[in-house]
C-alpha cells in the first residue's frame, strides 16, 4: 500500500512502486444523445446511439482504461484507451439486442501495468422503440409526426432542422419503408406545445431520437407531416372458389383441369377505391387487373388449363396523398391435375395404372364414393359419351352401352 504523499515521493529521486492491492473502482456513466442515463436503470432504446464513460480519481499516472463486455473472458470484447483528463469515452453505434448485457470498466497504473483496478460493473438492457408515431391519416405509416420525450407526446415543429433525411429515419424506425414526402401541416390550435428537433441525422440511422434531441417549443407555424412508402395495408392471400381441396397450410390448391374457378383479392378497409392486380408467377407469368369494389375484386376463369398453374398473389394499388402506392400480399400456389370424376369399369384387374376404354360408367360423388350411373337417367346420350371420351383423352367415343346397376 502507498502511505507516502506526493511530496515525499518527489524527494526520493528514482522511486519504483509495486502494487500489492488492486486500485479502487473507477466511475462509469452511460450516455445517450439526451444526456446521462441513470446507472441504476441502464435502459437503452433500440436504435439509439450511446457511449460509456469510465473515469477515476487518483494522484498517480494511469496507463490505460479498459472496457469489457460479458464476464470479461473474451479478449475480443475488450476496448482499451489512454485516459484524457482522467477519463476515457467508449462510443457505440445504434443500440441493438446484442448490446444488452454486462459491462466492466477498470484501469491500471503506469508503474504496475499488469495489475488492473477493481472493476466497475454496469448492466444494460435494450428496449424496443415506442417513442415515435404518425397520427391522423388512417395509416401508421403516414401522418403528423409525434415524439415521446420525458413521458410526454408532442408534435414536432417543422421549422428547425427537418428534411427527408430525418423522414427516412422515421420511416425506418416504424418499419414503413422509405420516405415519400415530408411537409408542413397546420396545427388545429393557433399555438400549442411542440418539440423542436435538433438533428444530427444523415438518414441511415435506425431511430430518430438516436441522432438528435428535442427541446420544448410553443409552435404556431405547424407540425411535421411524414408519408412513407408502405402506407397501404398488404392485401390478403387470394381465396379460391373451385372444386378442389386445400392443404393443411392453405397455401397449395389442387385444381382439376377443365373446371372453372375464381380468385378473390381483398384488403382490410383503409382508403376508398383503388384496384387489384392478380399476379401469376411460374412458367407463364401473367397479370390481371380489376377495379376494387367494396375493397375486393373477383378474377374468374372459365376452365383451368396448364397455363394457369403457378403462384398467385394480390397487389393492391391506390392513389392517396397525391402519390401512387402499391402493396403485395402473400401467395397461393395452384397445382393442376386431371379430373377423374368419371371412369369406366370393365371388371378386369390390371397390374399397371392403365384404365379401361369400355365398360360400366362410374361417377365420383362428393362423399368420396364411386357409383354406377343409373340407366334411368334420360339425359345421357352420345354427346355426353363424347365429352367423357375427350376428358379421359381416349379419342371420340364411337358408341356406348348403358350398364345395369346392381339391385
Amino acid at each position: 500500500m502507498l502511505n507516502a504523499t506526493e511530496t515525499d515521493l518527489s524527494e526520493c529521486g528514482n522511486t519504483f512502486l509495486h502494487c500489492v492491492e488492486r486500485p479502487r473502482q473507477p466511475f462509469a456513466t452511460l450516455y445517450t444523445s439526451q444526456g446521462p442515463v441513470d446507472d441504476k436503470n441502464g435502459e437503452l432504446l433500440k436504435g439509439h446511439r450511446f457511449a460509456i464513460s469510465c473515469s477515476y480519481a487518483s494522484p498517480y499516472n494511469v496507463s490505460s482504461i479498459r472496457l469489457r463486455s460479458g464476464d470479461g473472458s473474451d479478449p475480443s470484447s475488450e476496448q482499451i484507451k489512454a485516459p484524457e483528463q482522467n477519463e476515457a469515452i467508449f462510443l457505440f453505434p445504434a443500440a441493438e439486442n446484442s448490446h444488452q448485457g454486462t459491462y466492466q470498466c477498470d484501469y491500471n497504473f503506469d508503474f504496475s501495468q499488469e495489475i488492473f483496478s477493481e472493476p466497475r460493473v454496469m448492466h444494460l438492457t435494450v428496449k424496443d422503440l415506442e417513442d415515435v408515431r404518425l397520427v391522423n391519416m388512417q395509416s401508421r405509416c403516414a401522418g403528423a409526426l409525434e415524439v415521446q420525450h420525458q413521458e410526454e407526446w408532442r408534435a414536432v415543429s417543422f421549422l428547425h432542422s427537418w428534411s427527408l433525411r430525418e423522414a427516412a429515419v422515421v420511416c425506418r424506425q416504424l418499419g414503413c419503408g422509405a420516405p415519400v414526402s415530408s411537409s408542413r401541416v397546420q396545427l388545429p390550435d393557433a399555438a400549442r406545445p411542440a418539440w423542436r428537433f435538433y438533428s444530427d441525422c444523415d438518414g441511415s440511422e435506425g431511430a430518430l431520437m438516436g441522432c438528435g434531441s428535442v427541446r420544448k417549443w410553443l409552435s404556431s407555424s405547424g407540425s411535421t407531416q411524414v408519408v412513407c412508402s408502405d402506407i397501404l395495408l398488404p392485401p390478403n392471400r387470394p381465396v379460391i372458389s373451385t372444386r378442389g381441396y386445400y392443404d393443411d397450410q392453405e397455401r397449395d390448391v389442387l385444381l382439376f383441369k377443365g373446371h372453372s374457378f375464381s380468385l378473390n383479392c381483398s384488403v382490410e378497409p383503409q382508403y376508398p377505391g383503388g384496384s387489384f392486380s392478380l399476379m401469376l408467377t411460374g412458367s407463364n407469368p401473367t397479370s390481371y387487373t380489376l377495379p376494387a369494389v367494396n375493397h375486393s375484386a373477383f378474377f374468374r376463369f372459365a376452365a383451368a388449363e396448364p397455363a394457369h398453374q403457378g403462384n398467385y398473389s394480390c397487389v393492391y394499388h391506390n392513389y392517396v396523398f397525391h402519390q401512387n402506392f402499391s402493396a403485395e400480399g402473400q401467395s397461393l400456389s395452384l397445382i393442376l391435375q386431371e379430373d377423374y370424376d368419371v371412369m369406366l369399369d370393365d371388371g378386369v384387374l390390371r397390374d399397371d395404372d392403365s384404365e379401361a376404354c369400355a365398360g360400366r360408367l362410374l361417377v365420383y360423388q362428393d362423399q368420396e364414393e364411386w357409383r354406377l350411373l343409373s340407366t334411368e337417367s334420360g339425359v345421357w346420350d352420345l354427346k355426353h359419351a363424347a365429352l367423357w371420351s375427350a376428358q379421359a383423352t381416349r379419342g371420340q367415343q364411337a358408341g356406348h352401352e348403358a350398364g345395369t346397376a346392381p339391385p
